[in-house]
């Protein structure tokens, strides 16, 4: 049987939200292994800080599932 319509926008969405977070983070760890520039590193730090959290709660958190 194959899946409905919504169920695959859904995952579609889930699948486009890990690729823009796989991004995000090696843009941060690249930018964070450049210590020449004071400010991007400043912003670094900050991305790496948001998404130790980020991942904390993702791990956490389970998704609810529909029956």
């Amino acid at each position: 049987m194959s899946k409905s319509l919504p169920k695959q926008i859904g995952e579609l969405f889930a699948h486009f939200q890990d690729l823009t977070d796989t991004v995000k983070l090696n843009i941060i760890k690249r930018t964070h292994e450049n210590k020449n520039n004071k400010l991007l590193s400043f912003f670094s730090s900050i991305g790496d800080s948001y998404f130790k959290k980020y991942f904390e709660i993702k791990k956490d958190s389970k998704p609810t599932k529909k029956t």
